[in-house]
């Protein structure tokens, strides 16, 4: 079915007084209705920033993404549209009144569902109560970077082979992914194609370059696999930029060996908080063409 309209939202959860979760519930008043935050994709965005985006516009409210939740599709004033859900967490801000939302509210579940007007929000907070609160890993293969083999033939280090004008392309969208599910450190190989694909990360994460994600260094190591279980253990939100044959070993070490990880590439697996090991949902977002 081809979809006319393209947005994107969040489940909003919060600890309750009671220890329990609570979710966020809006009201419009030109609809006059209960709803979940959300809005249309504007040009140029992708869906994790418009998420976001629109839960910052209508609430106030600062959030970072979890694990995704089903997308909606229904159709309104004869056009289909889909509709992009994740489970998030606010970091910070206060609800303000705008001219879309007069009202929040944070119920428990039950309440939640009672309120809201229609059933596919209620499905999405069925949903989101099922889903555990989850740390993200991102893997990131470095965007395009033009023949190595040319390169190498004029006589110049692999190490500082640039990207090019298409790989440059992908660099906002990995650090905006990357800021939209919280990203809070990288490790990147030192080589100028990889520090340059993870640059925009700089601005919000603590920035490490790993000498062991170099194009052709052993995976199959006892010093990188006791590096990657540091890594893999750390609930800190994290990004790891690397090259091709590192990335491969990666997908089958978590068990997602059919997967293609194409240049400029990202991967989002969310683990379990509680038990990092548990692949709870994963995405994958191609460079821009």
């Amino acid at each position: 079915m081809t979809v006319d309209i393209q947005a994107a939202g969040a489940v909003l959860i919060r600890e309750g007084s009671s220890g329990e979760p609570e979710y966020a519930v809006i009201h419009r008043p030109h609809r006059l209705d209960w709803t979940l935050p959300k809005g249309k994709l504007d040009p140029g965005e992708v869906l994790p920033q418009t998420a976001v985006r629109e839960v910052e516009e209508e609430t106030g409210l600062h959030i970072t993404l979890g694990a995704p939740l089903a997308t909606q599709t229904y159709e309104v004033a004869g056009q289909s549209k889909s509709v992009n859900y994740w489970r998030a967490n606010t970091i910070a801000g206060d609800f303000h009144v705008t001219d879309e939302v007069d009202e929040l509210r944070w119920l428990a579940a039950v309440q939640a569902r009672a309120l809201l007007t229609y059933d596919h929000d209620k499905q999405l907070i069925d949903e989101a109560d099922a889903v555990p609160t989850t740390s993200p890993l991102l893997l990131i293969r470095h965007a395009h970077a033009g023949d190595g083999a040319k390169w190498l033939a004029a006589g110049k280090s692999d190490d500082v082979r640039p990207l090019t004008e298409r790989g440059l392309r992908a660099v906002p969208m990995i650090a905006t992914i990357a800021h939209a599910f919280g990203v809070q450190q990288v490790h990147t190989s030192p080589a100028v194609r990889c520090t340059q694909t993870a640059e925009g990360l700089r601005a919000f994460a603590t920035w490490h370059e790993e000498p062991l994600l170099r194009e052709g260094v052993l995976v199959e190591t006892p010093r990188f696999s006791e590096w990657l279980e540091r890594v893999c253990q750390d609930p800190t939100p994290t990004a790891i930029c690397a090259h091709g044959d590192t990335l491969d070993w990666l997908i089958g070490h978590f068990d997602l060996e059919h997967f293609q990880f194409t240049k400029g590439g990202l991967l989002v697996i969310h683990r379990d908080s509680t038990q990092l090991d548990r692949t709870v949902a994963t995405e994958w977002y191609a460079a821009p063409r």
